[in-house]
């Protein structure tokens, strides 16, 4: 499953270092409500607490973030035995990205008060934002016991399943959120994202088709669509859609990913193509949180996001061929001629049908593949050196 900078959210670019945001434009908030509203009394209070939790909140919407969890720890140190400061602190530590710090800010609270809604919301956010969906799984789940209708909860379950590689479960989790608030686009892109990544095309395709021609639709949305054709192996209506919001080496990174990524031929391997490694797909399970591709991003915004972010695997593209058979007796040829640099090397799956590019690896870092590659093209080969 590919660079345009974190500030404008990107979609696709594999080669470039591009982040794909796989969500819609931020949900409606009176629907889908700010993080913690329960927590707005605490700051009308006529006390010194009152007063340091208002500092801290407009420090921080003035874009000041850091200086406001100093604030917050002195609102803490005050009294240790509120919640509401603990977890103000924790959201403010997950804007910063700071997750190991604000999932030690949200157990604290826990301790206190292990009902608390807002401190499994965010103990959920900061497990995702450490690449530890299984952990976000369980505080989702605490969250719903008690309210089977927050819509907060039922997506970031969703991104938390698919995270795992549960993506019926994630399915079940986006379509229960929906029946609270079925107009969410959030919701309806991320189900049908996760569609895509389970294989099943015609679904995902028709769900995104819709959300792309709605008047609210923005870039990310078409990319999305964009990427599950790319899935069902429609290159073709995947490099149409792309071209709509990305330029030529975008677009052509993003149809070399497609192309790999759709031979992936069952769920279990998609998953471990996508970097995801729950529980059962790794023998090893230290291994549960290392080079997952499917990310959760937008942690410190109302409407929690899933994406694709670069591996950091590197791969030569050896060249674009018409079908599968040229692109295989390709290789052949080119690991006999150049069995010195590519004999190490293996091939990335590509699709069955159509015209698919010849990428090879995998390598770990960008000089060695830029080297590997001067040095093909000074024999006459073509070569490109592509993250994926």
């Amino acid at each position: 499953m590919p660079v345009i900078p974190w500030k404008s959210w990107p979609i696709l670019a594999v080669a470039g270092g591009a982040l794909l945001t796989v969500s819609a434009c931020a949900p409606n908030s009176a629907v889908e409500p700010s993080l913690n509203p329960s927590l707005h009394g605490a700051e009308l209070e006529h006390s010194r607490y009152g007063t340091l939790l208002r500092l801290a909140s407009s420090t921080r919407a003035s874009g000041d973030p850091a200086a406001a969890v100093s604030i917050y720890q002195q609102a803490i140190a005050l009294h240790r035995d509120r919640i509401d400061a603990y977890v103000l602190l924790g959201d403010t530590l997950i804007e910063l990205k700071q997750y190991d710090e604000a999932a030690k800010t949200y157990n604290e609270a826990l301790r206190r008060d292990s009902g608390n809604l807002g401190a499994h919301r965010g103990y959920a956010r900061a497990m995702l934002g450490l690449n530890r969906p299984e952990a976000a799984i369980v505080h989702y789940q605490a969250v719903l016991e008690q309210d089977p209708n927050d819509v907060q909860a039922q997506n970031g379950l969703g991104v938390a399943y698919d995270l795992a590689g549960q993506y019926k479960a994630a399915e079940g989790a986006y379509r229960a959120g929906l029946k609270v608030a079925p107009d969410s686009m959030l919701l309806r892109n991320n189900l049908g994202l996760s569609l895509a990544l389970a294989g099943r095309s015609k679904e995902a395709i028709e769900l995104l088709r819709t959300l792309a021609n709605e008047p609210g639709a923005k870039a990310r949305n078409r990319q999305n669509l964009a990427l599950a054709y790319g899935l069902a192996g429609d290159l073709v209506a995947a490099e149409r859609i792309s071209r709509l919001d990305l330029d030529e080496q975008e677009v052509q990174n993003n149809l070399a990913y497609f192309a790999a990524l759709a031979a992936v031929d069952n769920d279990r391997r998609r998953a471990a193509a996508l970097g995801v490694h729950a529980p059962e797909l790794t023998d090893n399970a230290t291994d549960t949180g290392a080079g997952r591709r499917l990310n959760a991003i937008a942690l410190e915004g109302q409407g929690l996001e899933l994406g694709l972010a670069p591996t950091g695997r590197w791969f030569l593209n050896l060249g674009s061929y018409a079908s599968s058979q040229q692109a295989t007796a390709a290789w052949h040829r080119l690991r006999a001629q150049h069995g010195d640099l590519l004999g190490e090397l293996t091939r990335l799956a590509g699709v069955q049908e159509g015209r698919q590019p010849l990428l090879v690896g995998p390598l770990t870092k960008a000089s060695q593949a830029k080297s590997l590659c001067g040095t093909l093209e000074q024999r006459g080969q073509r070569c490109e050196a592509v993250a994926l």
